[in-house]
């Protein structure tokens, strides 16, 4: 009776603490998502049980700047049942700054025309 009071009061613990669910390694499934097409980083990533048998997961996933955000967070949610069983998901999907073209400063010709005045 010792022996299943003990198990259940550390199962109860984890859930408390928010601990990670036995058997899911949060840097593991951090390292599957960020290999996944399309994806720049994955950062912020919790892992936690709900309740018991029940895990749950949040990350923030940054994206290929172009690519479409909304299908990458539903085929990474897709991953996240399928191999590790985590039906619970949050995933804030931001895009990549996209390369942006150096900034030009134009001044028209009549201001042009006093700044060389004043010069």
């Amino acid at each position: 009776m010792l022996y299943t009071a003990y198990g259940l009061l550390m199962a109860s613990a984890r859930v408390f603490m928010e601990a990670a669910p036995d058997g899911l390694d949060p840097q593991a499934i951090g390292h599957h998502l960020a290999a996944q097409p399309g994806v720049v980083q994955v950062h912020d990533l919790h892992v936690w049980e709900v309740t018991s048998g029940f895990p749950a997961l949040s990350a923030h996933v940054v994206a290929r700047a172009g690519d479409d955000c909304h299908e990458l967070r539903r085929r990474l949610q897709v991953i996240l049942g399928q191999r590790f069983e985590i039906e619970h998901t949050t995933l804030q999907v931001d895009h990549e700054v996209a390369p942006q073209p150096p900034l030009q400063i134009e001044i028209a010709p009549r201001e042009q025309a006093q700044v060389d005045s004043r010069g």
